[in-house]
């Protein structure tokens, strides 16, 4: 039986949203690029994304999950909160990350990869829902295939089960029904872009111009 924090204040405001990016290091970013990048060239490509990703995240207190000290440096710079995590694979870097931000009274967690080269902005995700309804559901961003979660917002006094990777969005749809929170699916054309291929690549570039 899935466990639950103690409940949250019914009052929601912007302080009390956190946004969560879990940062791989840079110089292992992108390797499935290697046969049309260079090693310099997909760092500089993973730094565009990132960045792209925390402006866009600007109205809120962000904190950065990684295990690299360039990564986080480079959250330092941004003035974003390191949560240093060591354990592999992205679900855990999640799961801290969300249990890091209700240790600081975080009501809702924006989880976000940082991959995304046209995010621009994350607040609209929140707009028109009553705190009731942010605080007792799950939304979901999908990625353009409709197999992926880019983004993800969901109460933090739940110890959801993270599931990424294949078919991730369908998985978490499920997930989310075991907690009993509804699901609220946004498709927005600007985070469902994300970049691990070649076509992702493309499809990024002619969406930018």
């Amino acid at each position: 039986m899935p466990s639950q924090r103690s409940a949250p204040n019914t009052s929601l405001d912007l302080s009390t949203v956190a946004v969560v990016i879990p940062v791989k290091a840079f110089h292992h970013a992108k390797e499935r690029l290697s046969d049309l990048l260079t090693p310099a060239e997909r760092i500089v490509l993973t730094k565009y994304c990132a960045d792209r990703v925390i402006n866009a995240a600007s109205n809120f207190d962000v904190f950065v999950v990684c295990d690299d000290p360039d990564v986080a440096q480079w959250a330092r710079d941004h003035k974003a909160t390191i949560v240093w995590q060591p354990e592999v694979g992205l679900n855990a870097a999640v799961r801290e990350g969300v249990n890091f931000v209700a240790r600081q009274n975080k009501q809702l967690a924006i989880v976000t990869h940082s991959d995304l080269p046209l995010a621009t902005e994350f607040d609209h995700l929140l707009s028109d829902q009553s705190p009731e309804t942010l605080l007792s559901s799950i939304t979901l961003v999908p990625d353009r295939h409709q197999d992926g979660t880019n983004v993800m917002v969901l109460p933090t006094n739940f110890d959801f089960e993270f599931c990424y990777g294949k078919n991730s969005f369908t998985a978490h749809q499920k997930i989310a029904k075991t907690y009993g929170l509804s699901v609220r699916v946004f498709h927005d054309s600007s985070l469902a872009v994300d970049i691990d291929t070649a076509d992702d690549l493309a499809v990024a570039r002619q969406l930018e111009n």
